[in-house]
């Protein structure tokens, strides 16, 4: 099954609500969140199975890339382990930008998709995480 990788629209909002949701213990993205962000989704037979949603940290400046943050990843339940996240992943990365992002240090699945993708740890963010309280990995990629 090969994804519609697409900006989202306003009426995909509900839907990455409910994905977010079912992904996280602690979710706490709401409407005018996902609205802030460029954010795309995944589309398999007109149903969102996943979104990315990222933000330009830092411009391209004097011949240095650009730095973009990847603020949020999930993918239903039912699409996971089908290639969504990668390709929503590999969709971003083609962005010119040094990438960052931070993961849950027990999060060993994502750390692994995004090992898989070139990314690699960069730092440490104790206590970053709530419910439960949990170190953040920091790690970053760059594809220019």
């Amino acid at each position: 099954m090969s994804p519609v990788i697409r900006d989202a629209t306003v009426a995909d909002v509900a839907f990455l609500i409910e994905i977010e949701q079912q992904s996280f213990s602690n979710p706490n993205w709401d409407v005018h969140t996902f609205e802030k962000y460029a954010c795309i989704v995944a589309e398999i037979d007109g149903r969102v199975a996943g979104f990315v949603v990222s933000r330009e940290t830092a411009a391209a400046l004097g011949g240095a890339p650009a730095e973009r943050e990847i603020l949020n990843l999930a993918v239903a339940p039912e699409f996971r382990r089908s290639g969504i996240a990668t390709a929503l992943l590999n969709h971003e990365l083609t962005r010119e930008a040094i990438h960052f992002l931070e993961v849950r240090e027990s999060n060993i699945a994502a750390q692994a998709l995004y090992r898989k993708c070139g990314f690699v740890e960069v730092g440490r963010r104790p206590e970053y995480y709530e419910l439960p309280a949990e170190s953040a990995i920091v790690m970053r990629v760059r594809k220019c």
